[in-house]
């Protein structure tokens, strides 16, 4: 009987606890999988027509007040320095929630090279290189 009851307990802590908190944004939760799956393939093809549509138009490329074209353009043109490569490096190391000072649902490469907003329009997008 007292497993019975220390097991009972235990799955009702789980069940309370694994809740996700009010503080979340439930539909940037469940939609994010699907958003990071295509934009880490898009990133692995240097597909950058669709990494445009991932990107809002007021795109945070670092401080250089570049449009997103612009910015694919850039990162296409330095290729050889290495910009796809350390793209793909820091996207492959995945993403950590962080809290915004716009209080939207954002999260980060673990590296804090680049950051992504779920939008209004609920919607995930690629919003930008994190500045210095």
């Amino acid at each position: 009987m007292k497993v019975l009851t220390i097991a009972l307990i235990l799955l009702l802590t789980n069940l309370t606890f694994g809740q996700p908190s009010s503080g979340t944004n439930p539909g940037a939760s469940q939609t994010w999988p699907s958003f990071w799956r295509q934009f880490s393939v898009a990133i692995n093809k240097r597909d950058t027509v669709a990494l445009k549509r991932m990107m809002p138009d007021d795109f945070f490329d670092g401080g250089g007040g570049m449009t997103p074209g612009e910015w694919l353009k850039y990162i296409n043109e330095n290729s050889r320095n290495g910009s796809w490569r350390d793209l793909r490096r820091s996207v492959a190391r995945g993403t950590m929630t962080k809290r915004s000072s716009k209080g939207v649902p954002t999260r980060v490469t673990w590296d804090n090279g680049y950051y992504f907003e779920f939008r209004a329009d609920k919607k995930w997008y690629f919003a930008g290189v994190v500045g210095d």
